[in-house]
């Protein structure tokens, strides 16, 4: 085990970001696909959408639940939205899945599972999206609540995908309590995505993020402030607004930074009563910094 951890600072995500061309276009800027949102639950699906929007994606659609579909609509102002066929009322069941496959296709890359439900008809959904789409994945919330115990089966898919939990979600991923994880956490960080093939970025104090080869990065930046409800649906949202504007398979390195500096920026104005919404806010910031 490598264990050897690399600060993420602004100097390594200036290297890991690319210029954008002054011929680019919407289409050029990155197409993300955001699968989320339930009854109960849309504020994820709003602000995933809108912080891959404020990380630079010239386009992000959202698919939702039909009959949360005028909501969205009301809600999102940039973000397109896509009715998909109701496993039940408020949720999006495995009957969706050949149209969320197809849909995919014509995407950059996708992000799947905040605010998205616990349904066991979702969660068969996201189980064969996940390992039969062709398109990048970033997987998030409840998207990971889905592999709970199951880890094994990420090694079917057919990109690597992008996971992003906290540590709570990565202990139920493992089928082990947090208080195992804590004991040895960087151990099983680096060992889940080196078995699993998977990018891990688990947020905590100090978020990690691991590549299946062993390479492990850790934040610098981030603060007690951003311990509140729709920061991580801002962090997956972010990493898949910067997954086109990056090199290779780095763009989980630039959503950490951009979206701990931003959390940072935001903390200055609003101390530990900053909101997720606050973060969204000031990425267009980092942006100008980077």
């Amino acid at each position: 085990m490598k264990l050897d951890l690399i600060p993420i600072d602004q100097e390594l995500v200036k290297g890991i970001m690319l210029p954008r061309p002054k011929a680019c276009h919407k289409g050029s800027c990155g197409r993300v696909l955001v699968i989320a949102g339930s009854t109960g639950l849309t504020g994820a699906a709003v602000m995933a959408s809108q912080a891959a929007l404020r990380a630079g994606a010239g386009i992000v659609s959202l698919a939702c639940a039909e009959s949360l579909n005028t909501i969205f609509e009301i809600k999102l102002t940039e973000t397109m939205t896509i009715p998909v066929v109701e496993g039940e009322k408020g949720y999006i069941g495995i009957d969706a899945l050949d149209f969320l496959l197809e849909k995919a296709s014509q995407y950059d890359v996708v992000l799947i599972g905040p605010g998205l439900g616990r349904h066991e008809s979702t969660m068969e959904l996201v189980r064969e999206f996940v390992r039969h789409t062709e398109t990048p994945l970033i997987v998030d919330a409840d998207g990971i609540y889905a592999f709970r115990g199951q880890c094994h089966l990420l090694n079917e898919c057919r990109n690597v995908p992008v996971l992003t939990p906290h540590l709570g979600e990565l202990a139920a991923l493992l089928n082990i309590s947090v208080k195992e994880l804590q004991q040895g956490r960087n151990q099983l960080i680096e060992k889940t995505a080196e078995n699993n093939n998977v990018i891990l970025v688990a947020k905590s104090e100090e978020t990690t993020v691991a590549y299946p080869d062993g390479s492990m990065y850790i934040t610098t930046v981030g603060n007690p402030g951003m311990a509140t409800a729709g920061s991580g649906d801002v962090l997956a949202g972010t990493i898949a607004g910067v997954y086109c504007q990056t090199r290779e398979k780095y763009a989980p390195l630039a959503g950490v930074y951009i979206h701990g500096r931003a959390g940072d920026l935001a903390y200055e104005e609003n101390g530990n009563g900053l909101i997720a919404t606050d973060i969204i806010g000031n990425i267009g910031r980092v942006l100008l910094e980077l």
